[in-house]
């Protein structure tokens, strides 16, 4: 999922929104940029929960943001990605089936990566209703980024644990930050950043735009009757798994 579906999640986990939940929650997307592979990153959870559980509070909560996001411990990139319910694959995967085609032909990718990328197509639908429904998750966004105190302690902190130095944590801060703040969120923006995405993954120069922007705008709708549903989901199997995690 993208940012603001993070941020959303983290909220009805933790039925709050603090800077340190909010870093936490992105921390698996933003620690790709140092060189970790998806996998890898989207399963330090525990890792980072072991170390910090016996910390201050918002170092509790930075973890559980971590671990709302991944896939081990089982988050919502997990549910989206990997295995929901009955599903082969997760909901994203399940509803990009039929945007599949589409998707190769606009980003003038091989059919070998349409599923992967049509998924993709169904996350920025996702971050498009919920940027319309929250318009302010972006700007909690922003502040958590302005937190330079709470940013400064993590990044030594997680040095020595994740055997990254402090410099590249740093640089992947800001690259995210760049990548991520952008408004306003509407599906012009969500295609010109994919197209960013793709050339980075795949050297791809540039992809039709307009197309991209249709199917993001079906992907949406293609959501709205059972997104709410996943979110909860999502939190009823979280809190069944993890119900010790909540910081008291």
């Amino acid at each position: 999922m993208y940012p603001i579906a993070h941020l959303y999640f983290v909220e009805l986990f933790l039925e709050r929104l603090d800077d340190a939940a909010i870093l936490g929650s992105i921390f698996p997307d933003l620690i790709i940029l140092s060189g970790l592979d998806w996998k890898t990153s989207h399963s330090l959870g525990e890792k980072i929960w072991h170390h910090f559980r016996c910390s201050d509070e918002e170092k509790v909560l930075f973890a559980l943001g971590v671990i709302s996001h991944g896939i081990k411990p089982r988050g919502l990139d997990y549910y989206s990605d990997e295995k929901y319910g009955t599903f082969e694959r997760g909901y994203c995967f399940e509803k990009a089936r039929p945007l599949v085609d589409a998707v190769v032909e606009a980003c003038s990718l091989s059919s070998n990566d349409g599923w992967w990328k049509a998924h993709n197509f169904i996350e920025m639908g996702v971050e498009l209703y919920l940027y319309n429904r929250r318009p302010e998750l972006i700007s909690y966004l922003r502040r958590a980024f302005c937190n330079v105190a709470l940013i400064d302690s993590l990044i030594r902190d997680l040095s020595p644990v994740l055997g990254i130095e402090e410099v590249k944590l740093r640089k992947s801060l800001e690259k995210f930050r760049q990548f991520a703040l952008d408004e306003p969120i509407d599906a012009l923006a969500l295609a010109l950043r994919y197209q960013r995405q793709i050339y980075y993954s795949h050297k791809i120069e540039s992809i039709n735009i307009s197309q991209s922007m249709d199917i993001i705008e079906r992907g949406k709708r293609m959501i709205l009757p059972d997104i709410e549903a996943f979110f909860q989901y999502v939190k009823g199997e979280m809190a069944r798994v993890w119900p010790d995690l909540k910081y008291k």
